[in-house]
């Protein structure tokens, strides 16, 4: 989510996909911008911007063609990723507050499914975005190269993490012990 954002130790290195060129520069694309730089050192990043759309890139108008109007998909991208966090941490949120009720597990459950769903469609639509960059730029030159990026795999893992949380949940309502009250025990 704050990858790419600022020419920084950390933030840098975190990007969508890297494009390359075989003079050894390259462009690195984030959610929120894009960073460019030659011989594995990010010379600048642009400035922060929402819904940043990667056809913005100033450098890849004579790269690829034909990539125009997919603001409309990176706005998509950049709203889901939101809905996917505010998701997780009402579900967190649920859990803590509502000391493990049964009934309020369900919702946490429900709320990790959903988020789930959600970041499986946001990794569909980078991963298309990327892959498809990708390839336009490979086909308009043969120096072109280039390869998906570390958020990519982060957001990968994020998916995995909520349908494996959601399942937990989902097993832990159904199939956990009953709840034994003060009243029942005497």
């Amino acid at each position: 989510m704050i990858g790419n954002t600022y020419n920084k130790p950390f933030l840098r290195d975190l990007y969508f996909a890297r494009l390359s060129v075989q003079n050894g520069s390259f462009i690195d694309f984030g959610l929120w911008n894009y960073c460019t730089g030659s011989n594995g050192v990010v010379d600048m990043c642009s400035q922060p911007k929402a819904a940043f759309a990667w056809t913005d890139v100033p450098q890849l108008a004579n790269l690829i063609q034909g990539f125009d109007g997919q603001e409309k998909v990176f706005l998509a991208n950049f709203i889901l990723y939101w809905i996917a966090i505010g998701l997780t941490l009402f579900a967190l949120t649920v859990t803590i507050l509502s000391h493990w009720r049964r009934s309020s597990d369900v919702f946490a459950s429900l709320a990790c499914f959903i988020s789930f769903v959600v970041m499986l469609v946001v990794f569909v639509i980078v991963l298309v975005a990327s892959l498809r960059g990708i390839n336009a730029a490979k086909s308009a030159s043969d120096n072109i190269s280039g390869n998906l990026g570390p958020s990519m795999w982060m957001t990968l893992g994020a998916m995995v993490g909520l349908f494996l949380s959601s399942m937990t949940y989902c097993i832990s309502c159904c199939l956990g012990s009953g709840r034994v009250r003060d009243a029942d025990k005497a």
